[in-house]
This record gives structure tokens, C-alpha cells and sequence, in this order.
């Protein structure tokens, strides 16, 4: 049974001024914070191999059970059995090889039922290049940083120079 409720063109004007304001702030916010796309902070090394120290930072909700794993490149995977996190976040190190272009690259999961937080960052020099994170249940996280060859979505034009010997007749 449908019923009808009789509401006032005062009552109308309101909300929609209210519904208004709600739309134009959270459109101002969504501007705010935040870096933009293709910042970088300066702090942040441009290849792994740069850095003086990689850690992959395991954090969340104590008490949440993960396993996982995390290698470079051109490195041994390194395996990360059943643990528990406690109330500080756990770093596991990186080894990088030097002279290697390598990228570094993690993937770990919840072990235990819960929607309790587990994230996932590579740190180069205490500074967070990239991180992820999970509330599923049994909910894995994959992260990974690789080097940058140049400004994001270009490509190295060496890459595809045409061998000069090869010119069509």
C-alpha cells in the first residue's frame, strides 16, 4: 500500500539548497590533497637501484595473520611463512644487486578470516614509492615498483630507432 506524504514547497526548497551545498563542497574537496598524476616527490629515488635502502613495510590491524612473498627482478624470491602483526609494522629488506636495472615486487595475503586492514608498501630511504592494501576476508595485496624510464605514458625513442642499414630501398 502506497502512501503519500504532503510536504511543503518550503520543505522542497531547503533540501534542495541542502543536496546544493553538499555537491559544490564535495566538489571543491575533490580537488584538494593529493598529488597529481606524474608528481614525484624528490626525495623518492627513480630506480631501486638508486636507493641505499628497499624495505617492503607490512602494516595494518594487529593481530592480522599474513603470508606472502616479495624478489627483484633479477634476485631469489624470498618467502614470508605464517605471521602475525603486532601493534608496530614489520619490514622485511630488499636486497638490490648493484648495477642491475631492477624492479622490486611483493605479494602477500591474509591467512586468517577478518576485514581487518593489511597493507603493503616497497619503501626506498624510509620513503613510500608504492603501497596497497586489502579489508577482505582472506584478501591478498600485490605491489610493485619498477624502474622509471622516463615521464609516465612516454616512451624511450632509442627504443625503436630503425637500424640505419636497414633503410627501405
Amino acid at each position: 500500500m502506497a502512501r503519500k506524504i504532503a510536504v511543503g514547497r518550503e520543505t522542497l526548497a531547503a533540501l534542495r539548497v541542502q543536496i546544493g551545498s553538499v555537491l559544490v563542497l564535495g566538489a571543491l574537496l575533490s580537488g584538494c590533497g593529493g598529488s597529481e598524476e606524474g608528481e614525484m616527490n624528490d626525495n623518492v629515488p627513480p630506480t631501486p637501484e638508486e636507493a641505499d635502502r628497499v624495505v617492503i613495510r607490512i602494516s595494518g590491524a594487529e593481530g592480522t595473520a599474513y603470508a606472502g612473498s616479495y624478489e627483484t627482478i633479477e634476485g631469489e624470491l624470498e618467502i614470508v611463512e605464517d605471521t602475525t602483526l603486532g601493534s608496530e609494522p614489520v619490514d622485511y629488506e630488499v636486497e638490490i644487486r648493484e648495477g642491475a636495472s631492477d624492479g622490486v615486487t611483493a605479494l602477500f595475503e591474509k591467512t586468517q578470516p577478518g576485514r581487518e586492514e593489511l597493507r603493503v608498501g616497497i619503501l626506498a630511504d624510509e620513503e613510500v614509492v608504492a603501497e596497497s592494501r586489502t579489508f577482505a576476508e582472506f584478501g591478498d595485496v600485490i605491489v610493485d615498483w619498477f624502474p622509471q624510464v622516463g615521464p609516465p605514458g612516454t616512451l624511450q625513442e632509442d627504443l625503436f630507432e630503425e637500424d640505419p642499414e636497414e633503410k627501405p630501398s
